[in-house]
């Protein structure tokens, strides 16, 4: 093999994985080496030995064994509280408690084929009858659906008297009683001032319209105990919000439903007296991306089961993934810039709103970027209806495969509320899942197709997608890279800035082999399904073939379910 600077083969037939050359050359070269997996088996993975050797080195030499992939930066002892919250290690749990309790209840089923027309009924005699917009000071029932220490329930009889705080154009701020005294009027006018400029209007462009359920026209944004009842002292995390879906269920299935739109925040509790302590400035500093997050899931959610007659909740991975989209586009719209515009740190923290902004919207997003391509390969990217143990690397995988999905197929144009593309329109047809209300892969190949026109397979976009991190800013095809943000720029940037938990530069790290006359090195990893393993071959001067070898580790060929592929791409 023998490649001009910028190109790119992908081999995937069985004697191509087993061995390839790399020519030889009289000058300096570079190649990036991906080995990649398509495979759609939630958690799975396949064993591999990866071998390198000069051509001029027997088979029988024993090879130097290359450094294992370095995982994790930022121990957990190191991390702060806020960095823990942002992650949201308990999140997914949580999201798949609540799956697990909408199929106990059938409720989003018996929503499904064949029988929308009586939950559009449902939603149209609502809004007939509904009282009139709450005012400020209003007493508004709220119905509990929290099991103390994790999960939501149908059965619940608990009621809430919340107080209307605020009423927006888009959300009326409503404050349990239990967490009273914290939030002053002002940071909650304040609050609801920025959801119906930059939230509202941009995560109903990117992901849909509420379907107004109670027919109040808004959203209710609870700040309650409720949630803060969902955390236990020494939690490995901390749950500081949700969307329920049994909301969307009518109150004959679920009794617990409220049958309206309701994003649950937690509340300022410094002393603890409800459950761990939680400072209101923290409150204060997560809520803005918390909605934009939140509200994401429930646009999607009625998409299928109240507009649509969706049978099945979104994946996980892809669900969590579209609302760390909404929290990033939400981030871009609130400075004012676009999207195919290579942007840094300097770009997105403008004036007096850019660093809040900046923390608010985009920190949470790149601390977990570096977790997933701090061990690329290992991590759980198509958690379906289960959460993996790292769920900070899965919602960065989620994360950046969706930001460049819509880079490379988001429609071209002048932009909406954000300039630079017409990317909206692909992720409106994710969160819905099309005319079929497909979920995962699935969802992901058919909109790729009706939105862009380009019938792909699911392996022929991960070729493209996984080159990308490690192609940035080179030679390689347009397609492969991102447009939206220069990542190596922007860590490099965030490290020079010193910013809390991303002063390292870019995360990803390729295993480095140098290509001479003497080299011999082996690696052994285990590649789960839908990652990759980076590897970057490098020359300064001449140097000979170069012979890579894969197989399984009996020494068998690569076996078929890993649906393997190596993609090489000269890059120098």
């Amino acid at each position: 093999m023998d490649l001009s600077r910028g190109e790119v083969q992908v081999l995937s037939d069985a004697a191509s994985l087993r061995s390839f050359r790399l020519t030889g050359a009289g000058e300096g070269r570079e190649y990036q080496i991906i080995v990649m997996s398509a495979s759609q088996v939630e958690g799975g993975s396949t064993p591999l030995v990866f071998t390198v050797r000069a051509s001029s080195v027997g088979a029988s030499v024993a090879p130097t064994r290359l450094p294992s992939v370095a995982r994790d930066r930022r121990p957990a002892a190191r991390r702060t509280d806020l960095e823990r919250v942002l992650e949201r290690p308990r999140h997914l749990e949580l999201r798949a408690r609540m799956d697990a309790e909408v199929r106990r209840v059938g409720g989003l089923g018996s929503l499904g084929a064949g029988t929308s027309s009586s939950r559009e009924r449902a939603v149209a005699r609502n809004m007939a009858s509904a009282a009139t917009i709450p005012g400020v000071g209003d007493i508004v029932e709220i119905k509990s659906q929290v099991v103390p220490g994790g999960g939501l329930t149908c059965n619940s009889s608990a009621t809430i008297e919340g107080v209307v705080k605020t009423v927006g154009d888009n959300f009326v701020i409503v404050e349990d009683p239990a967490v009273a005294g914290h939030l002053t009027s002002q940071d909650y006018a304040d609050l609801d001032t920025e959801l119906d400029a930059y939230i509202a209007p941009i995560d109903n462009e990117y992901f849909g319209d509420p379907a107004d359920l109670d027919g109040n026209e808004r959203v209710i944004v609870f700040f309650t105990g409720e949630v803060n009842r969902l955390n236990e002292p020494g939690s490995p995390g901390i749950i500081i919000g949700f969307f329920s879906p049994l909301d969307t269920i009518e109150a004959s299935l679920c009794p617990s439903s409220n049958e309206a739109e309701i994003v649950w925040l937690i509340g300022p509790d410094p002393d603890g007296e409800i459950g761990v302590a939680i400072p209101t400035d923290l409150v204060k500093t997560i809520s803005r991306g918390l909605v934009a997050h939140e509200y994401q899931h429930l646009l999607s959610d009625e998409a299928r089961f109240v507009h649509g007659n969706g049978m099945f909740l979104e994946d996980l991975w892809l669900n969590e993934g579209l609302s760390h989209i909404a929290e990033e586009v939400s981030g871009l719209y609130r400075v004012g810039v676009g999207t195919r515009d290579a942007l840094g740190f300097t770009e997105i923290t403008p004036g007096q709103v850019g660093r809040p902004a900046f923390d608010d919207f985009h920190w949470g997003n790149l601390l977990n970027v570096g977790d997933y391509l701090e061990g690329p390969s290992d991590v759980v990217s198509l958690a379906g209806g289960a959460y993996p143990e790292n769920q900070a690397a899965m919602r960065g995988w989620s994360y950046l495969f969706l930001r460049w999905l819509g880079d490379r197929f988001g429609p071209a144009g002048p932009g909406g509320l954000l300039s630079g593309s017409d990317e909206f329109e692909l992720f409106r047809e994710l969160a819905r899942g099309g005319d079929a209300h497909a979920i995962g892969i699935e969802n992901v190949v058919a909109a790729v197709n009706t939105v862009a026109g380009e019938s792909l397979t699911w392996d022929e976009v991960l070729e493209q997608y996984f080159a990308a991190p490690a192609v940035e800013g080179t030679a390689a095809p347009d397609e492969l890279q991102f447009s939206t943000w220069d990542y190596p720029r922007l860590y490099d940037e965030l490290a020079a800035n010193s910013v809390q938990g991303l002063s390292s530069g870019f995360p990803l790290e390729p295993t480095a082999v140098v290509m001479g006359a003497g080299t011999s090195s082996t690696a052994n990893f285990d590649l789960g399904a839908s990652t990759a393993r980076y590897f970057r071959f490098t020359a300064t001067g001449q140097h000979p073939d170069m012979i890579v070898e894969m197989t399984a580790p009996s020494g068998a060929n690569v076996p078929n379910g890993a649906r393997a592929r190596v993609i090489v791409v000269r890059t120098g």
